[in-house]
């Protein structure tokens, strides 16, 4: 299978990276982001073609051709409001329009058919218009439209699925931010609710496990990706009969 991972050069994407190198369906692996991919010296690095675009709203047909026959997609493109110089604009933009925008790309360029998009998202992330977060309401109002908007990519494209993967806070992540703020509301919402987590590994391998497999629902909540994270660990370093 041809595996596209967006944002490939934060710690999750690369961590994505290394573990789909592993994995003998994936034989081609676009690594798309704004800076060439660098791996260590000793991973074989064949199948993985990086692809440097300056701006995640925009595709020409160069980079369209590197999408063609893909047969699903991790996305990891995210801005939070920890991040320096964040202002709302600018997270509408990476949040909802270069979502929408990287998916018409690639749905434009001819992917396989089923087509998997996984879009990554945080634990908390409002759903109901009635569970307004009484923190940074704005930011999480585009982080719940961005939701519902992915949700509505497959209409009237055959053979596309989504999922939403909702990871709590991200050890070991540059990520974590982004979750962080997720549940610093949903703690003041649920007065001291204890904090969702997931190993960088496991989240990795789970979105992983649905690109390949299947996807196993449309919306994979943290609870969901550690469970299907560690199952697929613990087949990959389970011995194989030859």
């Amino acid at each position: 299978m041809k595996l596209i991972i967006a944002g490939a050069t934060g710690l999750l994407g690369a961590e994505i990276i290394r573990q789909s190198l592993e994995i003998p369906e994936i034989t081609q692996v676009v690594a798309l982001s704004h800076e060439t991919v660098h791996l260590d010296e000793c991973i074989d690095s064949s199948k993985v073609r990086s692809v440097v675009i300056d701006d995640y709203g925009e595709y020409p047909d160069d980079v369209k051709a590197e999408f063609a026959g893909a047969d699903a997609c991790i996305w990891t493109v995210a801005l939070t409001p920890l991040q320096p110089g964040f202002d709302f604009a600018k997270a509408k933009r990476v949040c909802q329009d270069y979502t929408k925008l990287g998916f018409e790309a690639m749905c434009e360029a001819g992917p396989a058919r089923p087509f998997r998009f996984i879009y990554l998202s945080a634990e908390g992330t409002p759903r109901g218009p009635k569970k307004d977060p009484v923190i940074l309401p704005d930011f999480f109002l585009i982080w719940r439209k961005t939701e519902l908007m992915v949700q509505r990519f497959p209409k009237g494209k055959e053979g596309v699925e989504v999922c939403i993967a909702r990871p709590g806070v991200i050890a070991n992540s540059t990520t974590w931010s982004r979750t962080l703020v997720a549940n610093l509301f949903r703690i003041i919402n649920r007065f001291g609710r204890t904090l969702p987590s997931i190993q960088r590994s496991e989240l990795a391998a789970a979105v992983l496990n649905q690109a390949r497999d299947g996807i196993e629902k449309r919306t994979l909540l943290n609870a969901d990706l550690v469970r299907l994270g560690r199952r697929e660990l613990k087949f990959r370093s389970a011995p194989r009969l030859s």
